[in-house]
């Protein structure tokens, strides 16, 4: 066998990056991505990569329920709509707040709990339902006048400027580097999680929960522990693009958020917490843009919307028949046919 398929450590086996190609990848695409808006200054690009960035937070807590532990949900929208107001008012009263969003995800947190409790009895279709439940709860309870104090009713709630100390965190490079930052964070802490005895228990539940339980895994904790987490990073992302835009209303965040949500999850790659949630983030909200792009190039107007959605709707149809189990699935097996190319097998 070539020197270097077998690690000499155990450490070297359970390395989240095992191979030094890897590292100076990872290395160059975060050079990369502080980069990008020095290097193609657009307040536009900014904006969509932002978009992707918390949205990327909120897909990859419902991969670390579903994808994980196999708990489904259709609430991650009513999460980040908690995550963006409670973050915003919680600001308002003097937290600073880049303390504020993760004091928010806490909070939230707590509503996750609670709605994760029906997962100890139902299961996969009713569980589903009863998620969609809690969506539809806090889309009318943020609508209703008397949450108009926290919520803004009919009318946004403006967030304040993002900062850090003296220095303003509000615009431009500064808010672009700070989102990044607290998404990459919370996605490094992620990826160990599921190396973790907890990701391993969240796996167990997942396949055979009544087998899982006859092991020792504590089903009623991991299950409510999934929830938690989940309802965590969905408020930490509604936040993050809560203070990105400044402006927030009820209609920000609705039942078609938690879909997008979930297309992302099943396009990216279902199970891989990190790198399908991006990249399941970076098409469900990169895709609508580059496709209203060319609308608007080709000349089209009036009917942009409606055929834009018509048009991703047949990309996601077509791309979940031909690789359903997303797109780091296919990049691995892309990797795999340059790893043996010219042949197509290898003996």
């Amino acid at each position: 066998m070539p020197a270097g398929v077998f690690f000499e450590r155990y450490e070297k086996v359970l390395a989240f990056i095992k191979w030094p190609i890897h590292k100076i990848g990872l290395a160059a695409g975060l050079l990369l991505i502080y980069a990008l808006p020095l290097v193609a200054p657009s307040e536009y690009l900014v904006r969509v990569v932002i978009w992707i960035a918390a949205w990327a937070l909120a897909a990859a807590g419902l991969n670390l329920l579903f994808g994980l532990a196999g708990q489904i949900s259709l609430a991650q929208g009513a999460f980040m709509a908690l995550g963006a107001f409670t973050s915003i008012y919680l600001a308002k009263l003097g937290i600073p707040p880049l303390l504020a969003m993760p004091l928010a995800g806490v909070l939230v947190s707590l509503a996750g709990l609670v709605f994760g409790l029906p997962s100890l009895r139902l299961k996969e279709l009713y569980l589903l339902i009863t998620t969609l439940g809690a969506q539809f709860f806090f889309d009318w309870l943020l609508r209703t006048e008397k949450m108009a104090w926290f919520s803004g009713g009919a009318y946004a709630v403006y967030a304040p400027p993002l900062s850090l100390g003296p220095l303003d965190l509000s615009s431009g490079y500064p808010l672009y580097a700070a989102v990044i930052t607290i998404t990459i964070l919370h996605l490094a802490a992620l990826a160990n999680l599921g190396r973790s005895y907890i990701g391993r228990a969240f796996k167990a539940i997942r396949d055979r929960d009544v087998a899982a339980e006859i092991i020792g895994v504590n089903v009623f904790k991991y299950k409510l522990l999934a929830f938690v987490a989940s309802a965590y990073l969905a408020a930490v992302g509604g936040a993050l693009w809560a203070f990105a835009v400044r402006s927030v209303s009820v209609e920000s965040f609705t039942f078609l958020t938690s879909l997008e949500v979930f297309a992302a999850v099943l396009i990216g790659g279902l199970g891989r917490v990190v790198w399908g949630s991006v990249l399941g983030a970076a098409f469900v909200v990169g895709v609508p843009e580059a496709i209203k792009i060319v609308l608007a190039g080709v000349g089209i107007r009036g009917l942009e919307i409606a055929l834009r959605d018509v048009i991703f709707g047949a990309i996601i149809l077509a791309f979940l028949l031909t690789e359903p189990l997303g797109i780091v699935e296919l990049m691995k097996k892309v990797k795999e046919r340059l790893r043996l190319f010219p042949f197509r097998y290898f003996s």
